[in-house]
């Protein structure tokens, strides 16, 4: 079984400049159910940033596509899995998958 680590070029889309920004820290011992609904997200994004031309994606999505880019386009499985899961954990100091609260209107 093949299995390895992925560090993304983050130099390269540098999101060190929107992490620097936040002050919240990175779990170590992440929800699995969160890291699973994440990682759907991180997906779902990638088939949109790769095969829409019209949508624009947030930043976040469009720096983290291009620092992975070839990982996330990689022959190798667990090299593209290894990518998803580093963006996941990333999202969670910047994306909140949780909609906003719906405003009633009068």
């Amino acid at each position: 079984m093949f299995t390895g680590t992925v560090t993304l070029k983050w130099s390269a889309g540098n999101l060190n400049h929107i992490t620097d920004d936040i002050d919240v820290p990175i779990y170590e011992d992440l929800d699995v159910l969160e890291m699973e609904e994440r990682e759907k997200v991180v997906r779902h994004m990638w088939d949109v940033y790769t095969h829409s031309q019209r949508i624009q994606l947030p930043r976040f999505w469009q720096v983290a596509f291009e620092a992975a880019y070839e990982d996330l386009a990689s022959g190798e499985p667990a090299v593209r899995e290894a990518a998803v899961s580093e963006i996941a954990k990333m999202s969670i100091r910047i994306v909140d998958l949780e909609p906003p609260p719906r405003q009633h209107s009068r």
